[in-house]
């Protein structure tokens, strides 16, 4: 079975855009990067930062050649984890991040959310369509498909 033109020409433009947030996640963070390497108590924020922006920066440069699948469940991960622990440091707080409880209002945490909410939107709508394609592209109609008994008998 062929799959559509349509179809094909919506996962590229998801996948521009989720390059985009991609980049747009690592950018905010480098900005944030300093002052959590000074910091001694969540110097561990800092690492953890640097892992997200090299993760980030990575899944945009192997965005066309790795498999889809994979690469938007990739996609999905940077984008949810850092918003979590946006929520959590916020409300509950991380261990030694006691001054970031409360300060929902960061311009640099904001413009985060925006692009970690904007990578899961635009990977919840392409992982349906992946598996749509890869559905259309490598079953077979079930009355085509050989029943197990047939097989053992080889009446295939």
């Amino acid at each position: 079975m062929e799959v559509p033109n349509r179809m094909l020409s919506t996962l590229e433009r998801l996948r521009t855009a989720a390059i985009v947030a991609l980049l747009g996640i690592a950018v905010t963070h480098v900005f944030e990067l300093p002052d959590k390497l000074k910091e001694s108590g969540v110097r561990y924020q800092g690492i953890l930062f640097i892992a997200l922006i090299v993760g980030c920066v990575l899944m945009a440069a192997i965005a066309t050649r790795a498999p889809a699948r994979p690469w938007w469940t990739g996609v999905l991960a940077l984008s949810a984890l850092p918003l979590i622990a946006y929520v959590i440091s916020r409300s509950a707080g991380l261990p030694g991040g006691a001054d970031d409880i409360g300060a929902w209002a960061e311009p640099s945490g904001i413009a985060s959310l925006v692009f970690e909410t904007a990578g899961i939107l635009l990977a919840a709508r392409a992982l349906p369509l992946v598996a749509t394609i890869r559905e259309r592209v490598f079953t077979r109609p079930s009355r085509q498909r050989p029943r197990r008994a047939e097989l053992i008998r080889g009446e295939y």
